[in-house]
């Protein structure tokens, strides 16, 4: 792996991991993982439900530090640095990649306060106007400001789901990370807020890189250009979007992507 960080982000991985275990007491849930993750793309975790793919996405902003039995091995970087080392600051790292999660969770706080929740926190805004900029801005890039702009001070919990989400989006994004992890981002919404996520990640695309675990193929099919097949915790094969999807090489994938087991 090249350690040169002259070289520009397009060749070089945001996030690499090599080896990685995952255990959960005596219960092993990953297997030996390794996996490049580029900035350039979004990336499609798929796989039928158990099968780690959630758990490694987990480890990728040490969300399963939180898990008493939980316990990580192998190596996990971003930008070369390993973020499992004792130095690395957890909230400086959950900053700089932001996890979206299955059900919209947005604080019981007004619109306004939801955003600026991250950036207060990390000092991002010198003033007051600082933070309106900001929020303004994320709520722009999650498509939200022109639904919210006249409501900020209402609660955030009530908005409708698909706003619920894009809000959370929001969220992650105004302390302007670099990537963003989205477990199952659409599965409690209906089809019409999946679609407006949908479009919302491909506006995101290239800004940062995004992990994405999904249960539906149509959707990874859409929005990724690289898939990951998880399979019994292990990674079974790792490729262009389009590769995975019509010609994947392990009879495990295409025995998945046919619907003969999920």
């Amino acid at each position: 792996m090249n350690q040169n960080p002259a070289i520009g982000h397009n060749q070089q991985p945001k996030m690499t991991a090599r080896g990685v275990n995952v255990f959960y007491g005596q219960k092993q849930a990953i297997k030996d993982v390794s996996i490049d993750v580029s900035s350039d793309h979004v990336t499609a975790f798929i796989g039928p439900s158990g099968c780690g793919k959630s758990t490694f996405l987990r480890c990728l902003n040490r969300m399963n530090d939180t898990v008493d039995s939980a316990r990580v091995e192998g190596r996990i970087e971003l930008d070369s640095q390993d973020i499992y080392a004792a130095a690395m600051d957890v909230v400086q790292l959950r900053a700089r990649v932001g996890m979206v999660f299955q059900k919209p969770n947005p604080f019981p706080k007004s619109i306004y306060e939801n955003v600026a929740y991250g950036p207060r926190l990390h000092g991002l805004a010198r003033n007051k106007a600082d933070m309106d900029a900001i929020v303004e801005s994320a709520l722009r890039r999650a498509g939200l400001w022109d639904e919210v702009k006249d409501r900020l001070s209402e609660s955030g919990t009530a908005m409708s789901g698909g706003q619920q989400q894009r809000l959370c989006i929001a969220r992650a994004i105004a302390v302007d990370p670099e990537v963003i992890l989205m477990d199952e981002p659409c599965s409690a919404l209906d089809p019409i807020a999946t679609a407006r996520i949908e479009e919302l990640i491909d506006e995101l695309r290239g800004r940062y890189a995004i992990v994405i675990v999904t249960h539906n193929m149509q959707q990874a099919a859409r929005v990724s250009q690289k898939t990951a097949f998880f399979h019994l915790g292990s990674l079974v094969e790792y490729d262009d979007t389009s590769t995975i999807f019509t010609n994947p090489r392990e009879t495990r994938t295409k025995d998945y992507i046919t619907g003969r087991y999920g």
